[in-house]
C-alpha cells in the first residue's frame, strides 16, 4: 500500500521554493531619489533644478574644474510650488538661466552627474 501525502508530494522541495520566494522577494531594496517636496520640506531655501526627472542641488563647496560642455537648456519657472515642478523649474534660479552638462560628461555619453548653471553677477 502506497502513502500519500496529499497535494505535496514532495514537501521539503515544496519549502525550498518558498524560502527562495521569501528571500528574493524581501531583498529588492531599491534608493530612490530624493524628491523637489522632500528638499523643500526639509530646506526651505534649498536651491534645487529639476532635469530629466532628477532634482540637482546647488554645491558652492565644489572645486570648479568642470567647464560646460553642451547647452541643455534654460530655466523654464522660478517656483516653490512642488506640485507643479517640472523639467528645468528652479527654486532660485530665474526664467532664462542657461543650464549645461559638463564638457567631460557631454563628451562621454553619460547622463549628466553634475549641470552648471550660467549665472550673471
Amino acid at each position: 500500500m502506497k502513502k500519500r501525502m496529499g497535494i505535496i508530494r514532495y514537501p521539503n522541495l515544496f519549502l525550498m521554493v518558498v524560502f527562495i520566494l521569501l528571500i528574493t522577494g524581501c531583498s529588492s531594496v531599491t534608493t530612490e531619489n530624493p524628491t523637489e517636496k522632500e528638499i523643500l520640506n526639509d530646506n526651505s531655501d534649498a536651491d534645487i533644478i529639476r532635469y530629466d526627472g532628477l532634482i540637482y542641488s546647488r554645491n558652492s563647496n565644489i572645486e570648479n574644474d568642470y567647464s560646460n560642455g553642451e547647452k541643455i537648456g534654460e530655466i523654464k519657472k522660478q517656483t516653490i510650488n512642488t506640485l507643479w515642478f517640472g523639467n528645468l523649474y528652479a527654486s532660485k534660479l530665474t526664467r532664462g538661466t542657461e543650464v549645461y552638462s559638463t564638457y567631460e560628461e557631454y563628451k562621454s555619453g553619460e547622463a549628466p552627474f553634475v549641470i552648471l548653471a550660467e549665472v550673471k553677477g
